[in-house]
């Protein structure tokens, strides 16, 4: 975000910008677990075999890329809180389109 969009854009960016930091955060953060778990993997397939006692079956690395859960199934409790917090915003926003509304016309607006 610029110095010119934190001052003098819309107060709305800013928040947009944290969100977007977030969802960057997460996503880089699964990304390394995602290669932790394929480097562990990895070790398995290759010193776990070394290291394997007589008899047992050997680990072998992944013929194919690991199913991902992509998590788009939301919960219960955060379902109901996104939609509280979405009615609050709501309410707050017509509350204002009201208060505006009834000083539409009048000198101060």
């Amino acid at each position: 975000m610029t110095y010119e969009d934190y001052w003098y854009g819309d107060v709305m960016m800013v928040r947009a910008y944290y969100n977007a930091d977030i969802l960057r955060r997460k996503r880089i953060n699964e990304e390394l677990w995602l290669q932790g778990a394929y480097f562990c993997k990895a070790l398995d397939s290759t010193v776990g075999n070394m290291f394997r006692q007589k008899g047992s079956q050997m680990a072998e690395y992944p013929s194919k890329p690991l199913e991902l859960d992509y998590g788009m199934e939301e919960d219960d409790e955060a379902r109901e809180a996104r939609e509280e917090q979405e009615a609050l915003y709501a309410e707050a926003y017509m509350n204002n389109m009201v208060f505006f509304g009834q000083k539409w016309g009048s000198k101060g607006v």
